[in-house]
C-alpha cells in the first residue's frame, strides 16, 4: 500500500493506492493540518509514503506527526533533471515546484503526444510538455480567489465575494469575477498556442485543481479534467 500526500497552500490532499488503483482519497484544509492524525488513524501501515510539499516547513512537521505511528519514512519528492520519462527544461531544474513536477510525470502517461498541464488553485500553473517528454516551461499566475482578493484589498468599492461569469458583465461583482476567470483562460490559451508552434499536433489540455470546474467552460480545444494529477504523479514516482 502506498500513501501519496499533496501538501498545497490551501489543501492537503492524499490518497491510498494498492499499486493498481486508488482505494481511498481525502483532504483537509492546510490551515487545519493538525487534523491529519485523526484522518489517518484507521489506515494500516503503508509500505511507502511519498509526498510533495509547497506549503512550507511548518506543515511538513504536521505531516510527520500524523505519520509517526508507522515505521515508514516519508519520501519527499523534488524535481529532477529527468524522471519517469520526463526531462526537465527549467534553467535550474530543482527550482521547479514538486507539485508541478509530479503533475508533469502523470501527464506524460496520459498524453504521450504532448499537452498543456493546468493546475487551477491558489495559484494557477500552466506548463507545456512536448511530445518528446520535455518540460519546456510554464506560467504561474494568481488563482481565481487570489486575483479577486487582490483587487478587493487594493481597489476602493470592489468586493472579493459574489459575482458570476457573464460575456458582458453589467455590474462590478460580475466584472471582477468574469475578468479574473477570463485572465486565467487567456493564460491557458496563450500557452497552448505557443506549444502548437513547436509540435505538429494541437496539444490537449489536462485540467485539475479546485477551480478547474469554473475554468473548463471557457477553454477551447480538447480538454480533459483529471481529479488530481499530483497524486497520480506521486504514485508513478513511488512505483518506479
Amino acid at each position: 500500500m502506498i500513501l501519496a500526500v499533496d501538501v498545497g497552500n490551501t489543501r492537503i490532499k492524499w490518497g491510498v493506492h494498492d499499486g493498481k488503483s486508488w482505494l481511498e482519497k481525502g483532504w483537509v484544509a492546510t490551515r487545519e493540518a493538525d487534523r491529519l492524525s485523526d484522518s489517518w488513524e484507521h489506515y494500516a501501515q503503508p509500505d511507502r509514503i511519498v509526498a510533495s510539499n509547497v506549503a512550507g516547513p511548518d506543515v511538513v512537521g504536521q505531516v510527520k506527526k500524523a505519520s509517526k505511528r508507522w515505521a515508514t519514512e516519508i519520501q519527499w519528492i523534488a524535481a529532477a533533471q529527468s524522471q519517469c520519462g520526463v526531462r526537465n527544461g527549467y534553467e535550474n531544474p530543482v527550482q521547479l515546484g514538486s507539485d508541478r513536477w509530479a503533475a508533469l510525470i502523470a501527464a506524460r502517461l496520459i498524453a504521450p503526444k504532448g499537452c498543456i498541464v493546468v493546475n487551477a488553485g491558489t495559484a494557477m500553473t500552466v506548463d507545456a510538455l512536448s511530445a518528446e517528454g520535455v518540460f519546456l516551461g510554464g506560467l504561474i499566475v494568481p488563482g481565481l480567489t487570489t486575483m479577486r482578493r487582490a483587487l478587493a484589498e487594493n481597489t476602493a468599492a470592489v468586493e472579493a465575494e459574489g459575482g458570476g461569469f457573464r460575456d458582458f458583465p453589467g455590474n462590478t461583482a460580475d466584472a471582477v469575477y468574469s475578468g479574473a476567470l477570463s485572465a486565467l483562460a487567456g493564460a491557458v490559451g496563450y500557452m497552448a498556442a505557443e506549444l502548437s508552434k513547436v509540435q505538429p499536433e494541437t496539444p490537449i489540455c489536462l485540467l485539475s485543481g479546485g477551480d478547474a470546474k469554473f475554468l473548463l467552460p471557457l477553454l477551447s480545444g480538447k480538454v480533459t479534467m483529471v481529479d488530481n494529477l499530483v497524486l497520480d504523479g506521486l504514485i508513478r514516482i513511488a512505483m518506479k
